[in-house]
């Protein structure tokens, strides 16, 4: 029965494809796609994991498109076979889009989350080699362009962003402020706008590098205890729930036993 729906509705989903000699059914699509959802957003956080090109924004709509082309595309040789049956066929295509888009979505702002606790470890040591480099006698941006060709990692990798920036004739602080706004990070934005404040009133550099290098440790440890008490809590789970309501039980039951022999 299944082929007698699914071969037609195939054959005309062909031929359909082929009067359409120009592609619009496809570029429509395509160009939907890219109006759906909240572009700046996504735009935000693609720009948050090294990704600020407008193609690479096309490229998420796409592969979002491919991964519901071929869900779909599964479900329909699976209700082809009878493997399913209509009404669940049709579930499947009315929600395999929203799960899809959903699970990218969330997909997204976890590698973002993720990226950021890997930058914000990353910076205390950044900022201590920056601090020996400029009590060194380097400039900033030497001292960066040093930096970033020994130290590796995604903190490493934006300020050889901003060293490039700063060689095709950008000024060094809106290089720095570009990318504390698109990295989005407390800590780093607070070092951007110290070290620009103490560049354009001439303060000491070192001094002020060491008090954010201090400071962004003690950001770290604390953290690190924080990550550390919910880890904490979360191990007492298996002993509060499992471990100790099977001693318990080992306790009471021979207890239980002998007044079950006593009874009878």
């Amino acid at each position: 029965m299944n082929l007698q729906i699914t071969v037609p509705c195939f054959i005309a989903l062909i031929a359909f494809f082929i009067a359409d000699e120009n592609s619009n059914l496809i570029q429509s699509i395509y160009s939907s796609s890219l109006k759906f959802g909240n572009r700046k957003s996504v735009e935000s956080r693609l720009a948050q994991i090294g990704k600020s090109k407008p193609v690479d924004f096309e490229n998420f709509r796409i592969s979002q498109l491919a991964y519901i082309v071929t869900c779909v595309g599964f479900a329909t040789v699976a209700f082809t076979l009878t493997l399913i049956s209509i009404g669940l066929f049709l579930l499947l295509i009315t929600s395999i889009p929203l799960l899809i888009l959903a699970f990218t979505e969330r997909n997204l702002t976890k590698r973002v989350s993720d990226r950021k606790k890997e930058i914000e470890s990353e910076f205390p040591a950044i900022v201590e080699m920056l601090t020996l480099a400029v009590g060194a006698g380097e400039s900033p941006a030497s001292a960066l362009k040093r930096i970033t060709q020994r130290a590796d990692g995604h903190l490493s990798r934006e300020l050889a962003q901003v060293v490039s920036d700063v060689e095709s004739g950008t000024s060094f602080g809106s290089s720095l402020d570009e990318m504390s706004r698109r990295l989005n990070s407390d800590s780093l934005r607070r070092f951007v706008d110290s070290l620009i404040i103490s560049i354009s009133r001439g303060t000491s550099l070192v001094d002020t590098l060491t008090h954010t290098a201090n400071e962004s440790r003690n950001q770290e440890r604390v953290r690190l205890l924080t990550a550390a008490g919910k880890s904490e809590i979360s191990m007492m789970i298996p002993v509060v729930f499992l471990i100790l309501p099977i001693s318990i039980l080992f306790a009471l039951y021979p207890s239980l036993t002998n007044l079950n022999l006593f009874s009878n």
